[in-house]
């Protein structure tokens, strides 16, 4: 466990830490300087410094990606089926690098946004696995 960071309520905190993270965004996503963010959110600009780059909110995106190894028999058609697959399990394909075939075999990695994923990962490993065409899948890693 990481003993730097610790999860606490606002309400104890210093009323200005929510402004001091408001400037920030105001300068980065306006261009503001750090002078007019300050005066905008009413905090020092001693304030701001000394806490820019310690309080931030908590991320609430929800990210998981996976990295998917294939092997496949080189046919025409494979990858096409294998995107309409994963396209059926609302995941999102972030990249694709496929190896120039050798003996009639290709292999294929593919990192993949899964946080709309609708079934479980080991389901779709399977589900792929028994695709025509399809030899292997490894999952390489998962987040």
């Amino acid at each position: 466990m990481n003993d730097d960071f610790l999860l606490v309520h606002k309400s104890i905190l210093p009323s200005l830490l929510p402004q001091v993270i408001e400037a920030r965004e105001k300068i980065q996503k306006d261009g503001i300087s750090v002078t007019e963010a300050c005066k905008s959110v009413n905090i020092s600009r001693s304030a701001f410094y000394k806490y820019k780059d310690f309080v931030f909110f908590p991320d609430t995106s929800v990210s998981k990606k996976a990295i998917l190894a294939f092997k496949v028999n080189d046919k025409p058609g494979v990858l096409t089926a294998l995107l309409a697959k994963l396209s059926e399990a609302k995941i999102n394909v972030l990249t694709i690098h496929q190896e120039m075939p050798i003996q009639a075999i290709a292999y294929i990695t593919m990192t993949l946004d899964i946080k709309n994923l609708t079934l479980a990962v080991e389901d779709l490993v399977h589900q792929l696995t028994d695709m025509e065409n399809v030899r292997k899948v490894n999952v390489i890693a998962y987040e």
